[in-house]
């Protein structure tokens, strides 16, 4: 970390309490941000805490360490038009599910569609649709 840390102290946060005192230990906003750098946590994720001035500082951080050369994906999601999305988070809404449970649904979906780009497989092709009339 480029800030000075002890191992006691970053475990003390991990606990959320300190046993020498019995008091509650949070993190002040710059250390959560550069103990989720260290650790690789994405600033996105880290949103979902609602630690909005920590977020800012790990954005930073990002933006300060990432190398020169390389550009950021476009979102594939970017692309779809405003009632494809629609479709897909009416898909999510079918059961309930707080926001929270929505996000990391969607990213395991993503890191699965991510490991099969990775391994060259391709989605399967959809059925072709029956025509009526037609039994199977």
């Amino acid at each position: 970390m480029d800030i000075k840390f002890s191992g006691s102290r970053w475990r003390q946060i991990e606990r959320g309490w300190r046993k020498d005192s019995d008091t509650e230990v949070i993190a002040p906003d710059v250390t959560l941000a550069h103990m989720c750098f260290t650790l690789g946590i994405p600033s996105e994720r880290l949103a979902e805490t609602g630690r909005n001035k920590a977020v800012e500082i790990l954005r930073e951080l990002e933006r300060a360490k990432a190398p020169a050369s390389e550009e950021p994906e476009p979102s594939p999601l970017a692309d779809l038009e405003e009632w494809q999305q629609q479709i897909i988070l009416n898909a999510l809404d079918e059961r309930p599910r707080s926001a929270r449970e929505k996000a990391l649904l969607l990213r395991t979906l993503a890191a699965k569609i991510e490991a099969q780009a990775v391994d060259g497989e391709q989605a399967p092709e959809a059925p072709a649709p029956q025509q009526p009339g037609n039994s199977a």
